[in-house]
């Protein structure tokens, strides 16, 4: 008889301690999931946050970069057109007969001035990749630097164009802004080849140029590297990722893929 009571009392301690470790570990697993959830809640916030920030500074970038675009094109092209204009009218208001053909030529230039300035209101407005979608506006940019003189620029597609997060567009045009004023500032190139590929679920996006090239370890570990490290967290904030090669004397390959959601 003592026996068995001891037995039970064994059993009812044993059952205790098991019962008391089982609660003790579905506790620390509880403290340790809701840990697990607020540390997931704030590297997410952060994210978002780090996206915000990124995509607030891509605009004001893009901003910037239109507003030196205008200043130019005022100053060099609708600037001396209308002051061509201006002389032209003078040489006709001294003269006492009307020059017919001189007449036309100032309202071809007032016409062409009317024209640029159109252009340059079509390129203030903050909706235009939405609007024109982004492969029609990276054309723009390669008319845009392809009219300057400074460097030649192709572009071409494969595949169709795919609707894509307007954010995500915004940024990816920031990229290849960036990537673009790389080549003109820093690699010497005579030509730089821009491919759109609409891929089933992403779309890639590769800005090709033939400089002068670069040591890529090199470039990380200086100052100059920043610019590429900015690319790849740019790419990696939208989901998507980039991978950049270069060669010492021949050239540079911006690759960028992107999720369309």
């Amino acid at each position: 008889m003592f026996n068995t009571d001891q037995e039970i009392i064994n059993t009812i301690l044993l059952g205790s301690l098991l019962f008391v470790f089982l609660a003790f570990i579905i506790v620390l697993s509880v403290i340790q999931y809701q840990s697990r959830q607020k540390k997931f809640r704030k590297e997410q916030a952060d994210l978002q946050s780090t996206f915000n920030q990124t995509l607030l500074q891509s605009r004001l970038e893009i901003q910037e970069q239109t507003f030196n675009y205008i200043s130019q094109e005022i100053h060099d092209n609708v600037g001396q057109i209308l002051s061509l204009a201006k002389v032209q009218i003078n040489i006709m208001n001294e003269s006492e007969n009307i020059n017919k053909e001189l007449l036309n030529q100032v309202k071809e230039n007032v016409s062409k001035s009317m024209s640029d300035l159109r252009d340059i209101a079509k390129s203030l407005s903050s909706e235009r990749i939405k609007k024109l979608g982004i492969y029609k506006t990276v054309t723009n940019e390669a008319d845009r630097i392809n009219k300057s003189g400074i460097i030649q620029v192709g572009i071409s597609m494969q595949g169709n164009e795919q609707k894509m997060n307007e954010q995500k567009k915004l940024i990816l045009f920031r990229i290849i802004q960036e990537s673009l004023q790389n080549s003109i500032k820093h690699a010497d190139a005579a030509k730089i080849d821009i491919l759109f590929n609409y891929l089933p679920s992403s779309l890639h996006v590769s800005i090709k140029d033939n400089g002068k090239g670069f040591d890529m370890n090199e470039a990380t570990k200086k100052s100059s590297g920043l610019g590429l490290l900015n690319i790849k967290t740019r790419a990696s904030l939208t989901g998507g990722t980039s991978f950049i090669t270069s060669e010492l004397n021949k050239g540079t390959i911006v690759n960028i893929n992107l999720p369309y959601e």
